[in-house]
């Protein structure tokens, strides 16, 4: 596995060496000029009649060796576990996107320990700054510009225990040191910077995993004998950390910070066509739709007869629900009563249990509907299309 240190700053180091590429007319060619443009992106859908089939698409923009199926405007696009693969042009500024885990926290809370790359490091000022504690003052000082995990406390940072025993702290301004536990003068761990790149869906801010999302510099639009399609680069890869709203609308947004070396912000050209172009901070070429909120009958029971009396009804969701909305499910009785001898509960987060509660459970031989109405909704308050039923008739026993 490589070091993480030059999957952070690889765009800062080499895009010189790659300028001299400009022909649009080679798969291996980065288009330097002009503002960095997304020209592809790749994520999961769910299509068909096979009742959640999926695959992997290109949702926005085309590649000369994708049939038609895999690349179109995305309408279902799978509400959990998806991610968007966003495959720019050229290289974006790497220290804009991702940033290094530090030997102890550099801010105000034992979680603080990431911190900035600054423009210009080099993988010799990572390994300098790596170095043992003793010895940071002097090589990885807090006046030298491109030194790392600098301390943001006006108290000091607690940096470990010196040789008498005493706690060490490091005065603001100065370094803490890198994470390097396995000695090799590179960072250990990479976080993706929050804010940096996003998911939006009307108002709402898709979280993201800043572990599972990472900035790569590398690839091209020639497709790799492994990885595939989903190999192209370079590219942000965009992990949300939890589901997508159903039935929303989406794009992607990419801070004002994030730049290219010429220090132009990124845009979408209509249909990722790169040979167009686009307002630099502009993305909005870009929409996808999420897959509507569905229900399945987990026990499988809908239009069963001789159905226990007894066990639980699960009904699932492709994504989680909001516990709040887990009201007002109903149960009638033929022919038409409304039964109130139930509990609802929430298992997993998109899982809820039918809990039949009066004393020998439902009546014997006696049709049965479940409808949860479309108040029940996902995490982000979106609701199914229809009511979900489920009906079935008890057993004699």
């Amino acid at each position: 596995m490589y070091s993480a240190l030059p999957r952070v700053t690889w765009a800062v180091l080499v895009p010189l060496a790659i300028v001299a590429c400009t022909s649009a007319t080679s798969a291996t060619d980065l288009h330097p000029e002009g503002p960095p443009m997304i020209e592809q992106v790749r994520l999961i859908e769910v299509f068909g009649d096979n009742n959640g089939a999926e695959r992997t698409v290109f949702g926005f923009g085309t590649h000369p060796m994708a049939s038609a199926g895999e690349q179109h405007v995305v309408t279902s696009a799978k509400a959990g576990n998806n991610k968007l693969r966003i495959v720019m042009d050229e290289l974006l500024r790497g220290n804009d996107l991702e940033e290094i885990e530090c030997r102890y926290a550099i801010g105000s809370t034992a979680a603080d320990r990431f911190g900035r790359v600054p423009l210009g490091a080099t993988p010799d000022d990572i390994f300098r700054c790596a170095a043992a504690q003793d010895v940071l003052p002097s090589l990885c000082p807090g006046s030298n510009r491109r030194s790392v995990c600098l301390c943001q406390n006006d108290a000091g940072c607690p940096s470990g225990i010196k040789m008498d025993g005493t706690p060490s702290v490091t005065p603001k301004g100065e370094s803490v040191g890198v994470l390097d536990r396995d000695q090799d003068g590179a960072a250990d761990n990479t976080r993706f910077i929050q804010g940096t790149v996003g998911i939006a869906c009307g108002a709402i801010d898709v979280p993201i995993d800043p572990i599972l999302s990472y900035w790569t510099p590398s690839g091209n639009q020639q497709e790799p004998a492994h990885g595939g399609f989903d190999a192209l680069g370079p590219a942000v890869v965009l992990v949300p950390a939890g589901a997508l709203p159903t039935s929303m609308q989406c794009g992607v947004k990419f801070s004002p910070d994030v730049v290219d070396k010429d220090g132009n912000q990124v845009c979408a050209p209509l249909d990722g066509d790169i040979t167009k172009d686009c307002t630099p901070g502009d993305t909005s070429a870009f929409r996808f739709k999420v897959e509507p909120l569905s229900l399945v009958d987990a026990t499988g029971v809908n239009n069963k007869t001789g159905q226990s009396r007894t066990a639980d009804v699960r009904i699932t969701a492709n994504v989680p629900f909001d516990p709040a909305s887990i009201t007002n499910i109903t149960v009638t009785e033929a022919p038409a009563t409304n039964y109130t001898q139930f509990t609802v509960m929430l298992g997993m987060k998109n899982e809820i249990s039918i809990h039949w509660t009066a004393p020998g459970g439902l009546a014997a031989t006696t049709p049965y509907t479940i409808t949860v109405p479309t108040t029940v909704t996902d995490a982000y308050h979106q609701p199914a299309l229809q009511p979900f039923q489920i009906a079935y008739t008890t057993g004699a026993n």
